[in-house]
């Protein structure tokens, strides 16, 4: 039965990180430099371009330009020396997470939906590497998925901890209960198990929590 359960539960986190990011705009390309931002640790924000490097690479180091058509303006920053970014239609964030590493290093995150509780997608990089062959026929949208296979993960904006969906596999009630343990209300929900706060309606409970968080603020 729980072997069942696992099943299952894997399932549906397969099927929300297979829809995890749009990366089909034909203008975004591979070595060109788009306008952006980026947010220094100290807080401060600096207007210019940034050059678009493959998903992984993105979330490591960032090659900025003030001026694009200036090489000698290029700075080189690393994740960790920065709260955010953003490049073309791209957001990121700098937090600790980074594929799930017990070091836990501050990495780019690419935000999916922000809010409250913000849920971004990480991108492992296959094993293969550049020897990764293209299966005949598969779209570039599929072969790039196995290339840099992609990790949703969600952090609570009053919390350092990142959790993937898979975290709150076993034991949910008592996991997710604390994920939004300031929501004193929903978290009893959880906890006691009523009706549609469970293990497969995750995501509800986030939209709910997100709601409730918004209208506090």
């Amino acid at each position: 039965m729980k072997s069942k359960f696992l099943l299952l539960f894997f399932a549906f986190v397969a099927f929300g990180q297979a829809n995890a990011q749009d990366w089909s705009n034909p203008n975004y390309k591979y070595g060109q430099t788009y306008p952006g931002y980026i947010i220094k640790a100290d807080g401060k924000k600096v207007e210019g371009f940034i050059l678009f490097q493959d998903r992984y690479s993105m979330q490591n180091d960032i090659l900025f330009y003030t001026d694009k058509e200036d090489k000698a303006t290029k700075e080189k920053y690393k994740t960790e020396d920065l709260k955010e970014f953003q490049v073309a239609e791209k957001l990121y964030h700098c937090i600790h997470y980074s594929g799930g590493l017990m070091t836990k290093p501050v990495r780019a995150n690419l935000v999916v939906s922000e809010g409250c509780i913000t849920e971004y997608v990480w991108y492992d990089k296959n094993d293969l590497g550049t020897s990764l062959k293209r299966n005949q026929g598969e779209s570039d949208d599929d072969f790039y998925r196995r290339m840099y296979p992609p990790k949703t993960v969600y952090k609570n904006k009053n919390a350092e901890d990142v959790s993937s969906v898979d975290y709150f596999a076993m034991k949910f009630s008592t996991k997710m209960a604390e994920f939004i343990g300031d929501n004193k209300e929903l978290a009893e929900k959880v906890t006691n198990k009523e009706k549609g706060y469970t293990v497969f309606k995750i995501l509800d409970i986030f939209a709910e929590y997100n709601a409730a968080c918004a209208a506090k603020d």
